[in-house]
C-alpha cells in the first residue's frame, strides 16, 4: 500500500439478539468497496477448538437432527471459511488483516461472544453499540428460540429464563460490561445506536452513524436490493449459511430479505409477557438505560 492511499475505515457493531443489526449489516454491504464479516465471535463461541457454548437445540432430538441436517446442505465453493479454523484467535487476525483498496470493513458481532475474551477484541477499530428495548428483544428472541429449543409446544408454556439456554446477564450485562471495557481500554466515547431512534429516522440516524464512523454515506443507501444474494459475498462461516437454511433457524429471514428500514411497531406492553420474561426484562433494563441515555441523538 502506498503512503498515500487511504486505508479503509474498519468499524465494529455490538449488539444483542434481535436488535436490528443484521438489517443494518445488510444496509452498510452496499458502501462501495465494503468487506463484510458476520458473527465470527458466535462462529467461534459455537464451533472450533475455542468452542464453549453449546448450539440451541444441540442436546434435543430435534438438536441431533439440526447437525445432521446441516451436513446435508451444500454451500458453493468460494462462499463463507470454513468454522472449524475458527478460534478467537484466529477471528482476531482476520480482522486485523490490511484490506487495501477497500472503503470500509465492518464488522457484526454479538457482545456475548466476546464476553470471556475480551483478548482477541481487534486493533484498528472503531466500537459501536446496537441497542433495543428490552421488552422488544425478549419477545422476539423467545419467539425465536422457541421455535428451535421446543417446537410443537405452545409458546406460553416456554421458560425464557431457565429453557434458553441465556448466558447468565440476559446478554445486556455482557453488553454493558464490554461497553465498559471499550471506554476504558480503546476510545471514551463508542457511539450507541437505538433500534427504533433508527426505524424512525433512518435517513437522520444512519448519515450521523457513518459519518461518525467515516464510513462513507449516500441517500442510497437508504434502500437497497430485497434480493439475499448480498450474503453470499460475506465473510461468515460456512456452518452458520447452512443453519440459516433451516425452517427452524429462519428467524433472520426478515433482515436478509430487507430493503430498507420501516416504522418500528409500538411494541409489547409488559401485559404482553409472562412473569418469567418479565424477570429477564427487568434484570436488564438498568443496562439499557445506563446506555440510551448515551445514545446518539439526530
Amino acid at each position: 500500500m502506498s503512503s498515500a492511499e487511504k486505508k479503509p475505515s474498519k468499524v465494529i457493531l455490538w449488539s444483542t439478539p434481535r436488535s436490528l443489526s443484521s438489517a443494518l449489516t445488510k444496509c452498510l454491504s452496499f458502501v462501495p468497496k465494503s468487506v463484510i464479516w458476520f458473527e465470527p465471535y458466535v462462529s467461534a463461541m459455537f464451533y472450533g477448538s475455542d468452542a464453549h457454548v453449546e448450539l440451541p437445540g444441540s442436546q434435543t432430538k430435534d438438536g441431533r437432527d439440526i447437525h445432521t441436517q446441516t451436513k446435508q446442505i451444500i454451500i458453493p465453493d468460494g462462499v463463507g471459511f470454513d468454522a472449524d479454523k475458527c478460534s478467537y484467535k484466529w477471528c482476531q487476525e482476520q480482522l486485523e488483516t490490511d484490506y487495501p483498496g477497500k472503503n470500509i470493513v465492518f464488522v457484526q458481532a454479538k457482545a456475548r461472544a466476546i464476553s470471556t475474551r475480551f483478548d482477541a477484541i481487534p486493533r484498528g477499530y472503531k466500537h459501536s453499540f446496537l441497542i433495543r428495548h428490552p421488552l422488544k428483544v425478549f419477545l422476539s428472541w423467545k419467539k425465536a428460540i422457541h421455535k428451535v429449543m421446543k417446537p410443537g409446544t405452545a409458546l406460553e408454556t416456554f421458560k425464557l429464563s431457565t429453557e434458553s439456554k441465556l448466558p447468565s446477564g440476559y446478554f445486556f450485562k455482557e453488553m454493558y460490561d464490554l461497553y465498559q471495557h471499550i471506554i476504558e481500554n480503546y476510545e471514551s466515547n463508542p457511539i450507541i445506536l437505538d433500534a427504533d431512534d433508527l426505524l424512525t429516522n433512518p435517513g437522520g440516524v444512519l448519515k450521523a452513524y457513518c459519518n461518525a464512523m467515516d464510513i462513507p454515506y449516500t441517500n442510497d443507501l437508504l434502500h437497497w436490493d430485497p434480493s439475499d444474494d448480498v450474503i453470499m459475498t460475506w465473510n461468515v462461516s460456512r456452518s452458520l449459511l447452512k443453519l440459516q437454511q433451516l425452517d427452524a433457524f429462519t428467524f433472520q429471514d426478515k433482515a436478509f430479505t430487507s430493503s430498507e428500514f420501516l416504522k418500528p411497531s409500538k411494541g409489547p406492553s409488559r401485559e404482553d409477557l409472562t412473569e418469567d420474561d418479565l424477570q429477564c426484562v427487568d434484570f436488564c433494563m438498568p443496562y439499557y438505560e445506563k446506555m440510551y441515555e448515551k445514545r446518539l441523538v439526530c
